[in-house]
């Protein structure tokens, strides 16, 4: 009876508790200098996102002082990536991987606002930037 006892809170414990599942997020800026030129693209994604559906928009850059790698630009493009309202993110990682001029918190990065998730590029970078979102969906036992 001991050894019941004690097995009982952990099957009970675990009971509305998920695994994470990563999703694939990739704002492709590549195709060209202008708003317009940037895509969404969520491959492999449990719930369709329409690329039209996830516009990007044109925005006033922060700046700081720290930042002398962006210190001309006054705009930057930031884009919603289609996570869940509590999804965590991953790393960025940007294509090209070698590119000078694209540097994380400097020239890209991501942010929440209301909810949604966005990543974000100035100039000088222009890139395909890809993070990951989790999901926390998938039921344990």
């Amino acid at each position: 009876l001991p050894l019941l006892l004690c097995l009982f809170p952990v099957a009970t414990a675990q009971e509305g508790h998920f695994w994470p599942r990563w999703e694939e997020r990739t704002i492709d800026c590549l195709g060209g200098p202008t708003l317009e030129d940037c895509v969404l693209k969520a491959p492999g994604a449990a719930k369709e996102r329409n690329p039209a559906d996830y516009k990007c928009r044109e925005e006033p850059m922060p700046q700081w002082d720290f930042n002398e790698l962006a210190r001309n630009s006054t705009t930057r493009i930031a884009c919603p990536i289609g996570c869940e309202p509590d999804a965590d993110l991953s790393v960025l990682q940007k294509v090209p991987y070698n590119n000078a001029k694209c540097q994380k918190y400097y020239t890209y990065g991501k942010y929440r606002e209301a909810g949604e998730w966005y990543l974000w590029m100035t100039e000088p970078c222009r890139a395909a930037i890809t993070t990951h979102c989790r999901f926390k969906d998938v039921k344990i036992g």
